[in-house]
């Protein structure tokens, strides 16, 4: 699990639909890193949290539509990690 893993994993997500499109029926975290994984991704929730906070400073949120939609759809609540 890491950092790097997760960054990697956003640039990527960033520039292509294909792996988006991957996420649509994710309904909790454990499926999103189960998918995440199957693509060879390997990070926590609170790694990917970290690394999305990191690259989110002094980022406005301008409307609830586009490439990170369904990242907000998640229910980022993991009963591993609270």
């Amino acid at each position: 699990m890491s950092i790097k893993s997760a960054a990697r994993f956003l640039s990527a997500a960033s520039q292509d639909q294909e792996i988006r499109d991957r996420f649509q029926s994710v309904k909790s975290p454990e499926d999103f890193l189960y998918v995440s994984q199957e693509m060879g991704y390997s990070f926590t929730t609170a790694e990917l949290k970290k690394i999305i906070t990191l690259k989110s400073r002094n980022i406005q949120v301008r409307r609830t539509t586009g490439v990170w939609r369904w990242l907000r759809e998640v229910k980022w609540v993991n009963r591993q990690e609270s």
